[in-house]
């Protein structure tokens, strides 16, 4: 549900009713006990072998296929509405959301979900520069869960992050919180919404965010518009996966002794708009139309294409870029582009290829299948395509479009630094299991999130004087700095990793560790993105600027690496952040969380 209101002030404990749902269920859960990490090595542990049939894996082997369903989609074509007015006038846009469980079987294996307003992927957020956006978030769960709008500046907001353990606590079950805040006037494009508890957005609580602008400089370089929202799909509720993921043995048994540390999951289908089989894109001949990737997965890197059709990039997220025509376009777990295609070869049915990047996945599933196929049509009755995909070949490394073809069209150089931040991420085993648990750390930190005691809310009674517990790697700056930092990863795969609340330059990645005066960064007109891809066993440095107060988590986007404590933050200008004007209702939720509680 949407409406649009007129402009008002920004809102206060007034504007929010704690309603009561009276379909709620309420379970509690009991919270697990604080893990006191430390790093060991050198520990020797025989390898458990043990068969993906006996462990289940999440894989859905041998679950009864089904069509049944109780959601509906959110728009069966995704295309963007032409009648949007994109102006410079700002307005309020107002949405309620009721987040709840559902059946549903988007691969076809029926399973509970977790969507948003009975739909997935959840509904359409349309909006302009400038526009107020409020959303009243219902929660039916029986668990919490809060919302964090993905690429969202949210300055002299942070309180609205939506980010659990950092920013609030989660919304108890049968509660509701109203996020409110106002879009930056200078951004625009694409980007999306999704749970930000635990692994809860893995079942089905994310959709789209769309912010139009006049300014934007690819504006009115296309004619129609189309969302492609691409996402990996597990059989079963992700709860009892992560229960099983950060077990000593691990999802297969690999992490005992190390072998294979951090083994994820690995998904049993792959989806494109909500659907494993049969999504369709009908289409106008002989028209420019600006295709909006999102890739709202937990695990997956995409390489998307269109048979016969090529595609112009020319934005990643919300950066408006200097166009590049591809074959295929590598999109890594959050990120987005935009693509314009133009429907000018012959009239007919074309394959659209979401290729899953399976060679990034430490464990195999061997029932999944990576090609997810979905038809565009233009200018004739839809009918199954016989198109080919393009015969050059793709790399399988697990990367980022090249940096040379991510180059801005608002060229802005960073200012000199002022600070270094040098972090190392791995997969470590632990003292507290005796060396069989392995979890994720950055630097000697795991991270676990304060549910019930926000990292906001300490610094903002606290200051710069707060001290945080040790599960929590917080870099403080009270003054306004131009930070680089390094980031090393310990790890063979790539690491999707996201800054919440910024936009920053990416100045260079390698492999190896990364070595001052030695390994090349760029300050000409670099990318600027929010979600960078780490290369596995690399080095990446991004340089970004504290001018906006509040707690930033800067995380790994696959979902069971957060899960394990791959988060640190940046808590910028505590002296501001203590005069926040923050919502009671805040507060007041974590006094509520007696039940119902998230594990991370």
């Amino acid at each position: 549900m949407s409406t649009v209101v007129s402009p008002s002030k920004e809102g206060s404990s007034s504007d929010h009713e704690d309603l009561a749902l009276n379909e709620a269920r309420v379970t509690p859960i009991k919270q697990s006990g604080r893990r006191r990490l430390f790093i060991i090595t050198g520990i020797a542990g025989a390898v458990v072998v043990v068969l993906a049939l006996a462990l289940g894996l999440g894989l859905g082997l041998g679950l009864k296929k089904t069509s049944n369903l109780s959601y509906v989609t959110t728009n069966s074509s995704f295309l963007l509405d032409q009648n949007f007015v994109v102006t410079n006038t700002s307005t309020t846009r107002y949405y309620e959301f009721v987040i709840s469980e559902a059946v549903g079987s988007p691969d076809g294996v029926e399973r509970t979900m977790l969507v948003v307003n009975n739909q997935f992927p959840g509904p359409l957020i349309e909006v302009n520069s400038g526009d107020e956006l409020v959303v009243n978030v219902f929660n039916q769960l029986p668990n919490g869960t809060t919302i964090h709008w993905h690429g969202q500046l949210q300055n002299g907001t942070n309180y609205m992050d939506g980010t659990n353990g950092i920013t609030q606590c989660p919304i108890p079950p049968g509660m509701n919180f109203t996020y409110r805040f106002t879009i930056n006037p200078n951004q625009y494009g694409t980007f999306w919404y999704h749970a930000h508890a635990s692994t809860q957005y893995t079942d089905g609580i994310y959709g789209p965010l769309i912010i139009h602008s006049l300014s934007e400089p690819i504006y009115g370089q296309y004619d129609r518009e189309a969302l492609v929202i691409l996402s990996d799909w597990y059989d079963v509720m992700s709860s009892g996966l992560l229960t099983q993921y950060l077990s000593s043995a691990g999802i297969d048994g690999s992490n005992y002794g190390g072998v294979n540390p951090g083994a994820e999951p690995p998904p049993d289908s792959g989806l494109i708009n909500g659907m494993m089989n049969g999504s369709s894109f009908d289409l106008q001949p002989n028209l420019r139309y600006r295709l909006r990737l999102i890739n709202m997965g937990s695990l997956t890197e995409f390489m998307f294409s269109v048979d016969s059709h090529v595609l112009s990039v020319v934005e990643a997220d919300g950066t408006s870029l200097v166009p590049v025509d591809v074959h295929r376009v590598p999109i890594h777990v959050a990120q987005r582009y935009s693509v314009i295609l133009t429907t000018n070869q012959t009239v007919g049915s074309y394959n659209v290829r979401a290729e899953m990047q399976a060679t990034c996945y430490k464990l195999s599933n061997p029932n999944l299948n990576t090609m997810v196929l979905a038809t565009m049509t233009y200018g004739a009755s839809p009918t199954t395509p016989n198109t080919q995909d393009w015969s050059d070949a793709f790399p399988s490394l697990c990367l980022d479009l090249n940096s040379t073809m991510i180059v801005p069209q608002i060229a802005m150089n960073p200012p000199n630094s002022t600070d270094t931040v040098q972090i190392f991420m791995s997969f470590q085993q632990t003292t507290q299991s005796g060396g069989t648990q392995t979890l994720a750390f950055m630097n000697s930190t795991s991270w676990q999130a304060e549910s019930t005691n926000p990292t906001l809310l300490q610094m903002s009674k606290l200051g710069i004087q707060t001290t945080f517990d040790s599960s929590q790697l917080v870099i403080t700056n009270d003054n306004i700095t131009v930070v680089d930092l390094i980031l090393n990863n310990y790890d063979d795969a790539s690491h999707p990793f996201h800054l919440h609340g910024h936009v920053f330059w990416i100045l260079g990645e390698g492999d190896g560790d990364y070595l001052s005066g030695v390994s090349q960064l760029n300050t000409t007109n670099p990318p600027r993105r929010d979600t960078l891809t780490l290369p596995g066993y690399g080095w990446i440095v991004i340089r970004f600027i504290t001018d906006n107060p509040g707690l930033w988590a800067f995380h790994c986007h696959i979902g069971w690496h957060m899960a394990a404590g791959l988060l640190m933050q940046f808590a910028s200008l505590p002296s501001q952040i203590q005069q926040f004007q923050m919502p009671s209702y805040l507060s007041d939720q974590c006094t509520q969380q007696n039940g119902g509680l998230v594990a991370n």
